[in-house]
């Protein structure tokens, strides 16, 4: 994947998809609001990129998107599973809703989303190995949650976190691919890698070694912040520059989804195209439908 120039960004050490049709559902208790939809895009005759989210669920509010690989439909099957495993076990915690962002209640949160891993991890690794068709298959993989104040994010492979915040753009991840290692030893610029063709070279992906090491990385949260969780899909054919130009025009999230996909789509949408919005509200939002047209 293409890597171009990332701001700083906080790091710690180490359910069915999502429909084409654009979904909205809000969350009284941590005052936010979630988008998501998948495209197919222009090139591929089929979707393996998965995304859902879930604003009201308990303990935390969370969305989990997956961009999957391996021939035939194997990376469709890696990705839903992943989407689907990491959801439920997050639901399933029986630890209280967190009233407050607390070193005990981040550190509960953090173990949360690594088992979760895990266990798609192993889930994937297993169907890899008896399910015919599915040999070689994986994916990555972009979870979110929210505390109080706080956005933690788990992720494996080269789906990004973004944070928009008084009109600055901030990568919140890093590529888990050769080429960002290649970066960041300072053997290749940006701009080269961008043009390389070798940006999707994935060093961490689920479904690949029996152990995985997620990267977890926080954001503080003030009213107003939006968070984007994407694909490399988005990413391949907008670099950040023009991500923050459609964030700029302060669109309602429903129409910044669509004006992300729209973009990337229009630039040759080469790959299948995902993102999900958060957008963090002082206020509860009002009720709203779970459908937009």
């Amino acid at each position: 994947m293409a890597t171009p120039p990332r701001p700083p960004f906080a790091t710690m050490p180490s359910a069915p998809k999502t429909p084409d049709q654009p979904c909205r559902q809000a969350v009284p208790a941590q005052h936010c609001a979630m988008v998501a939809r998948t495209d197919v895009g222009r090139r591929r005759d089929n979707n393996e990129d998965a995304v859902t989210i879930h604003p009201s669920a308990q303990p935390w509010p969370i969305a989990v998107l997956a961009d999957g690989m391996g021939g035939y439909n194997a990376g469709e099957v890696a990705s839903a599973m992943a989407i689907s495993l990491v959801s439920v076990a997050l639901q399933s915690v029986t630890t209280e809703a967190p009233a407050a962002n607390t070193p005990q209640a981040r550190q509960e949160l953090q173990q949360s989303l690594a088992n979760a891993l895990n266990l798609a991890n192993a889930a994937i690794l297993t169907a890899a190995r008896e399910t015919p068709g599915c040999r070689g298959m994986g994916t990555t993989i972009i979870a979110a949650a929210l505390l109080p104040g706080l956005l933690m994010l788990a992720h494996l492979g080269d789906s990004r976190a973004y944070g928009w915040r008084e009109g600055q753009l901030l990568r919140l991840t890093r590529d888990h691919t050769w080429l960002q290692e290649e970066i960041d030893a300072g053997r290749i610029q940006d701009h080269e890698a961008r043009q390389s063709g070798l940006g999707h070279l994935l060093t961490q992906a689920l479904g690949v070694t029996p152990d995985v090491t997620p990267d977890f990385n926080e954001w503080p949260l003030q009213p107003g912040d939006r968070i984007l969780l994407c694909s490399d899909g988005l990413t391949d054919m907008l670099d950040d520059q023009a991500i923050a130009a459609l964030f700029t025009q302060s669109s309602p999230l429903p129409v910044l989804l669509t004006s992300l996909l729209a973009a990337a789509n229009e630039a040759g949408g080469n790959d299948n195209i995902s993102a999900a919005l958060i957008e963090i509200q002082a206020s509860p939002p009002p009720a709203a439908s779970t459908s937009l047209d």
